[in-house]
């Protein structure tokens, strides 16, 4: 019942909007697949806390409850191909010209509902420059709240690039968790380790030199 009430909401306010060459997308994975959640999720990493802040922590491979913000990074076009790859899950999506989306419909809250793993954005996000049925890239992140951004977040992480097509301001919107792949939100380190990190390196390679 909720969800058919959400589906009608977003889709009425959607046809509010006109249409000027640009098309709209939602940050949503709760009311994808049909209303079925997914396919992609936003999952816990090891040693995170349930809430991104402190206490217990989440199961691995579990999903997200709430105390996270969903955001994205994304640019028009098919540029999956350029996207730099980040085994480290955490880093600033880049390459390709991905850029951090920002207004409105750029965020969504975890867990509405209490279904695990999902986001739910409030609004709809429009792309500038790319009309409806056109081609975007994106990645999704998720950040603890608490800390107020991506870039500042002690647990964060971000979905693998892909693409998705944009909707039609007459019609409904298209939802980023139709084609999102599943990622996990992970500890990021303390400087203080990065610089730990770079005097090792730097001394093997004084080492090596005076080998």
């Amino acid at each position: 019942m909720k969800k058919s009430l959400l589906i009608g909401l977003l889709s009425l306010a959607a046809t509010a909007v006109p249409s000027f060459g640009q098309g709209i997308i939602t940050l949503d994975n709760y009311l994808s697949n049909g209303g079925n959640n997914g396919p992609g999720f936003v999952n816990y990493g090891a040693n995170v806390p349930v809430n991104g802040v402190s206490g217990s922590f989440g199961t691995v491979g579990a999903g997200i409850q709430s105390g996270w913000t969903v955001g994205f990074y994304w640019v028009a076009g098919d540029q999956t191909a350029n996207a730099a790859a980040d085994p480290s899950g955490i880093a600033a999506p880049s390459g390709g010209g991905l850029a951090l989306a920002t207004g409105s419909g750029s965020t969504a809250a975890s867990y509405p509902f209490n279904q695990a793993g999902t986001y739910l954005g409030t609004g709809t996000y429009t792309t500038p420059g790319v009309a409806a049925g056109g081609t975007i890239t994106l990645e999704v992140i998720a950040y603890d709240t608490a800390d107020g951004s991506y870039a500042n977040a002690k647990y964060r992480g971000h979905s693998s690039a892909f693409t998705m097509a944009v909707g039609d301001p007459s019609g409904a919107p298209t939802k980023t968790g139709d084609t999102m792949p599943t990622f996990s939100v992970l500890p990021v380190p303390e400087p203080s380790i990065f610089a730990l990190s770079g005097l090792g390196a730097a001394a093997l390679m004084l080492i090596r030199r005076k080998k």
